[in-house]
């Protein structure tokens, strides 16, 4: 679980922010991205010079000479800075060595050192000698960096949604991750954990402090003991080795590729991971390898033959691909993609019998999550396992409102409606803990797997799941227990049939029938049948459903409508679906960043807890409310012939 900050953190942050001013108003190093590089240069130097510390600089003399010398010898201090950052660049025992067995250095050799003031030189040099080096529960230097430096200036220079993730987050998913493994996998020196587009690591700094936090084996301390990342961007990889170095790791396991998703060196670590934690990039049809769609198909068919998907859902086949049987993967996916129909294929269709994989839970975070780094897109964290999904077993699902912070005037502020993600970390630990005896939270609930209609956590609502479970309590069933969704039924307008949008029912179920005789809009619609139950699939809050009566013959109805058949009469349909405690399940639904815009899905309606009810009740029922129906639809021909009859007389 989360702590309070402690003051180190805090005050390197306030020193770094200092920093990051004199970089750009005096050291000309922009954008962002570049300051964080030099920052982590310079770091590296300090590295260097602790462990090697007799490593010659030629015509300087040792690497801890150099370094000892930047504050008291400004005249020369840039050319001695630079001479020893190409020798400690080049010093083998920072290089990683690749599953190749090639040496591989944190920077390409020829990567100058770029900081050309003195004064800005020194300022770095003493706020990093500040930094206490491989301490369990240490600060992470490069992240707090990248936190304080980018204030929404990521400069995206590939073009892919890739966004930083905020520390909390990374504390969240890897208290998640490290409860769901079993103590075999977390102690299995054969496995791996890691992340396959690493960034500048931080979610592998996270594991390596909580692993420390645990008492987990010394080997996390010399050799990274299991971590392992990746990444195409060598800036992002010397980062992140910098960063495990500056944590305690003696030789990181991370290294630059071309396409983690198609990579060799990654490959031979197929079915090796017990945890991947990752926030892939994404982008609708940005990743075009042929390769890697191909590899992507076998988890995702309705990707085969595509020249171009989301780079999200290739790094979800890949990292299933690379766990362990009853491995866990952590991936925070934007909910279009999480509760896309990828997605539910992938882990809600029960169909893949050759792919044992399971959901463990979802957690919903809010708009503000990625607003440090530039985007307010709606993400969710999905936790799977690489195991057969048990139709019994209950997965979690919470959502958070507040992280914690919140953007004012362009950059982060502390939130004044706090930060869920502790108490979320808390409640799926004693959930995993005690799944019997745990009860549901303000913050998140359970669902069996098996009753699962939704990735989607972000509609979870205290008051909507304390009325589906006082239905549930009373031996309600679901509605897709009387209703069959229908699919749509295209069809381009014409004339002789009504046309029924969401504007012409009112609240109560009642159409206006005139109007929809008249009403022949531009855009297609879809064909219903009389007895049919028209469900409104737009702004759930205000819930929109009728029935087409017999009376009227086939009509056609907006595409916002969902068309279901019913297993028994459609106006008893009708009136469950208004009873309030329905009512209250429906209102939370629906996805969309405009609240008079936010959609649903037939399953979302089949997903409803019903009331109970036997044949009696249902009979009069269906005869109570056809009848009302039939006077409010009678009432409207008899008003509007009166006023037209008005307009007769002679007055």
């Amino acid at each position: 679980m989360r702590t309070t900050m402690s003051a180190a953190p805090i005050e390197l942050a306030r020193e770094l922010d200092g920093l990051h001013q004199l970089l750009y108003t005096r050291g000309g190093i922009r954008p962002s991205n570049a300051a964080v590089e030099e920052l982590t240069k310079l770091l590296l130097l300090r590295i260097a010079a602790e462990r090697e510390p007799d490593a010659v600089v030629p015509g300087f003399g040792s690497l801890a000479d150099v370094m000892d010398r930047v504050p008291s010898r400004p005249d020369d201090s840039i050319p001695r800075a630079k001479a020893a950052f190409r020798v400690a660049n080049s010093l083998p025992s920072l290089s990683a060595l690749l599953p190749s067995g090639e040496a591989q250095p944190v920077w390409p050799l020829d990567e100058p050192l770029r900081i050309a003031r003195p004064d800005v030189l020194s300022e770095a040099v003493r706020i990093l000698g500040g930094i206490e080096l491989g301490a369990v529960g240490a600060s992470d230097p490069v992240g707090t960096a990248f936190d304080v430096f980018l204030r929404g200036k990521y400069e995206h220079a590939g073009g892919l949604g890739t966004y930083l993730t905020p520390e909390g987050v990374v504390e969240l998913m890897v208290t998640v991750g490290l409860e769901l493994l079993s103590a075999e996998l977390v102690n299995d020196g054969s496995t791996l954990m890691g992340d396959p587009c690493c960034g500048s690591g931080r979610f592998l700094v996270g594991l390596l402090h909580e692993a420390r936090r645990r008492g987990l084996g010394e080997g996390w301390l010399e050799r990274g003991g299991p971590l392992f990342g990746a990444d195409q961007s060598a800036s992002s990889v010397a980062m992140a080795r910098v960063n495990l170095m500056a944590a305690g790791i003696r030789t990181p396991e991370v290294f630059v590729v071309g396409d983690s998703i198609t990579d060799k060196q990654v490959s031979q670590q197929r079915g090796r991971f017990s945890l991947i934690l990752t926030n892939p990039p994404f982008g609708d049809k940005k990743y075009d390898s042929a390769e890697g769609i191909e590899q992507t198909a076998y988890c995702f068919p309705i990707l085969a033959g595509s020249l171009r998907v989301d780079p999200a859902l290739a790094f979800v086949a890949r990292c299933i691909e690379l766990l362990a049987p009853g491995g866990i993967a952590g991936i925070i996916l934007p909910d279009g993609i999480g509760d896309g129909r990828a997605m539910r294929e992938l882990l809600l269709s029960r169909a893949r019998l050759d792919l044992p994989l399971g959901v463990e839970g979802v957690i919903s975070l809010p708009p503000a999550t990625f607003a440090p780094a530039g985007t307010t897109a709606k993400t969710s964290v999905t936790f799977l396992r690489k195991a057969p999904a048990e139709s019994r077993k209950h997965v979690f699902l919470a959502r958070a409102d507040h992280v914690g912070f919140v953007m004012s005037k362009g950059s982060p502020a502390c939130d004044p409606g706090g930060d869920d993600l502790p108490g979320i970390a808390e409640d799926i630990r004693r959930f995993i803990a005690h799944p019997d005896s745990w009860q549901p939270s303000k913050r998140m609930a359970t669902r069996r797997y098996a009753d699962l209609g939704s990735l989607d956590a972000s509609t979870l609502d205290e008051d909507a799941e304390a009325a589906r479970g006082e239905l549930k309590d009373a031996g309600g069933l679901e509605a897709r227990t009387i209703l069959q969704f229908n699919g749509k039924r295209r069809s381009p307008v014409a004339g002789g049939l009504p046309f029924v949008s969401v504007l012409h029912v009112d609240k109560l179920g009642a159409v206006d029938w005139d109007l929809a005789w008249t009403h022949r809009p531009v855009t297609p619609g879809q064909l219903a049948e009389p007895g049919e139950l028209l469900v409104s699939l737009l702004n759930p809050g205000k819930f929109r459903a009728a029935v087409v009566p017999s009376r009227v013959g086939q009509v056609q109805c907006s595409a916002e409508f969902g068309v279901f058949r019913p297993d028994l009469d459609p106006y008893t349909a009708l009136v469950l679906l208004q009873h309030p405690l329905v009512r209250r399940q429906i209102a939370p639904l629906g996805r969309g960043t405009s609240s008079s815009r936010r959609r649903i899905d037939a399953e979302d309606v089949l997903s409803l807890m019903l009331p109970p009810f036997d044949d009696s009740w249902a009979s009069r029922a269906g005869e109570a409310a056809r009848g009302h129906l039939e006077h409010i639809a009678s009432a409207r021909r008899g008003l509007r012939n009166l006023y037209s009859d008005l307009l007769k007389t002679d007055l």
